[in-house]
């Protein structure tokens, strides 16, 4: 169960935790990123001499381990630099977790999606918005994702033909996705 379990994303990983009260699912989840979580944590061990470690790691795997069950995740990496950070500057209080605004849009957005695909009615919704929030972005960005995500480029095709670095592109790919959810989701302010 173990190796089927690390094949899912962490969007499954977390639904399995949170829903099915899965914790090889939420064990799989914490392997998965333990290595950020000690990064992250050991240069506050290493300037403060009063932490144990014998401690603190285990009341960060306590906090993580709740907010797997409570919290919304959009960027594990995110999430985890919060409650780490939460901890160290208020280690009585379990500071909540608020994902950033461009990440509850993108989860906002994933959820229409997943709903859409059940739903035929809200799947025609979603193309019209779609089409509309893409006919106001940049031609620059609605070229990259037109041909990222529809036309299925691959990253060595778009550089190669862009003239740019994968990483550049990367980049500017993720920028574009921001920039048009952004714009998906000010649709309904704007007529």
């Amino acid at each position: 169960m173990h190796q089927q379990l690390t094949n899912l994303s962490d969007k499954e990983l977390i639904s399995r935790a949170r829903k099915q009260k899965d914790r090889e699912a939420e064990g799989v989840l914490m392997d998965r990123y333990s290595h950020l979580l000690v990064a992250i944590t050991l240069p506050h061990l290493k300037n403060d001499a009063s932490l144990d470690p014998n401690v603190v790691f285990p009341s960060l795997l306590q906090r993580l381990s709740a907010g797997v069950k409570t919290q919304t995740i959009y960027r594990i990496s995110e999430w985890m630099l919060h409650i780490q950070k939460g901890y160290f500057s208020k280690p009585e209080k379990n500071v909540p977790f608020y994902p950033s605004r461009d990440g509850r849009d993108l989860l906002h957005i994933e959820n229409k999606v997943d709903k859409a695909a059940t739903n035929i009615i809200d799947r025609q919704d979603l193309t019209v918005r779609l089409e509309q929030a893409l006919q106001r972005l940049h031609a620059e960005d609605k070229t990259l994702i037109t041909e990222f995500y529809i036309e299925n480029k691959t990253f060595a095709d778009l550089s190669a033909s862009h003239g740019i670095s994968r990483e550049r592109l990367r980049n500017q790919l993720k920028a574009a996705k921001g920039k048009l959810a952004k714009l998906f989701m000010n649709q309904g302010y704007v007529k």
